[in-house]
């Protein structure tokens, strides 16, 4: 095995290595050359070097900069840099504008510019550009790419901190007056609730109110009434039999019929009676109870109105209060004259049923029906119950009203409540 040649590993200086690829070139001017791009390649490393210092300020970049260009070119003592980027300039002492200028224009954004401006502050010997080397044309061009590309970074950057500070404020601002919207949300809504209740609080005192106004009315009627049976209803009925024993005891004819006339009088005066005392307070209500009076208006309404009411209840006395037997009556008193006035039914049938510890009362009619969500159509008499009144009467009870009917159906109403009344 040979042994390696020593003599051709021998490392060389970069002198001697490119003096032995080029023997021409005398070996001062390679030993220059070599220190010129050893020059650039500094200034280009402290260039980046600056760049890469986030705490600069623009104009401390510049200047630290600017400071790197004369030490870069081939005649230091006279070289003199300027450096403009927008608004912002960055020149070296004794900088001057001469004839022998190298420059450089970079565009950072379409409104922001830059420029880099080298002199030479007397004459030199000709080279590539004046009396500018061509790598010094290469250097200045790099370094304009750096700044360009640092301060399109740096705009950039702060744009975006920028954006995000503006965003960040207008989260806040809209944060703010989501709380105040949202404070004035729950501020309403609880003037809302203590609204609702005191409406809630005035409903039920209106419909206990309503109810006990029921309750007097059906007093005061149930006395008319009574006085209408004892005192006239008596007083009719002895007047009668005494025209009965004026009859027989008298034998003239003329004087007979004379007093038949006048019995007749009287019983139409009796039945007119009866009828007016049914219609203020039903006896039989009180007397027998909820389904005899029932009973009983369903003939009532037949004999009066020509309408067919057939009732089913079953049988015996519900045990019922009064304030829920008396709002039952009237209840199905003015469906029966809503059918008689408004629907134009042929027939009606009335209900009572109970369970569950309560009671059912249906009315249910063959007339032409209406539209159930307008339910006040259907109640065109002022004066009278009201559906409306129904409804709430009924449920200040305890118990609940439905309502259901289209039209070209007839109509179906039903009325719950309790057995016995539900304390409150």
């Amino acid at each position: 095995m040979s042994r390696p040649n020593r003599s051709r590993n021998k490392l060389l200086k970069p002198s001697q290595a490119i003096h032995a690829l080029h023997p021409e070139v005398p070996k001062n001017e390679v030993i220059h050359a070599l220190r010129e791009r050893v020059k650039e390649l500094t200034a280009l490393h402290s260039t980046v070097c600056v760049l890469q210092d986030d705490r600069l300020s623009t104009r401390e970049a510049l200047d630290r900069i600017v400071r790197l260009i004369p030490p870069a070119w081939q005649y230091p003592e006279i070289t003199a840099g300027r450096i403009i980027v927008g608004d912002c300039e960055a020149r070296n002492p004794g900088f001057r504008r001469t004839r022998w200028l190298q420059a450089c224009d970079f565009r950072i954004t379409r409104e922001v510019t830059g420029r880099i401006e080298v002199y030479y502050l007397k004459k030199m010997p000709k080279e590539a550009e004046g009396p500018f080397l061509a790598e010094e044309r290469n250097l200045i061009n790099s370094l304009a790419d750096m700044l360009r590309t640092y301060f399109a970074r740096k705009l950039a950057s702060r744009a975006l901190l920028d954006a995000h500070n503006d965003l960040e404020r207008r989260v806040r601002e809209r944060t703010a007056e989501l709380e105040e919207l949202n404070a004035a949300l729950k501020a309403e809504v609880k003037e809302r609730e203590l609204r609702q209740k005191e409406i809630l609080s005035y409903q039920e005192k209106l419909r206990g109110l309503s109810s006990e106004l029921i309750l007097t009315e059906e007093r005061e009627r149930r006395e008319i009434a009574t006085n209408l049976h004892d005192i006239i209803g008596q007083t009719l009925a002895m007047a009668k039999m005494k025209a009965g024993a004026l009859r027989s005891a008298c034998p003239a004819r003329e004087a007979a019929a004379e007093l038949r006339n006048l019995s007749g009088f009287i019983d139409e005066a009796i039945l007119a009676t009866r009828t007016l005392t049914f219609q203020l307070a039903s006896p039989i209500l009180y007397e027998l109870g909820l389904e005899s009076a029932l009973e009983r208006l369903a003939e009532d309404t037949r004999r009066r109105h020509g309408l067919a009411v057939a009732f089913s209840g079953e049988g015996g006395r519900v045990p019922l209060p009064t304030e829920t037997s008396v709002l039952i009556f009237k209840a199905v008193r003015e469906l029966l004259m809503n059918a008689v006035k408004h629907s134009k039914a042929s027939g009606v049938k009335v209900r009572v049923r109970r369970a569950g510890g309560k009671i059912a009362v249906t009315v249910r009619d063959n007339g032409r029906g209406f539209n159930a969500a307008a339910a006040s159509v259907y109640d065109g008499d002022k004066g009278g119950f009201g559906l409306f009144s129904i409804r709430e009467k009924v449920s200040h009870l305890g118990g609940e009203f439905t309502l259901s009917s289209r039209p070209g159906s007839g109509t179906l109403a039903v009325i719950t409540a309790p057995l016995a009344k539900e304390k409150r």
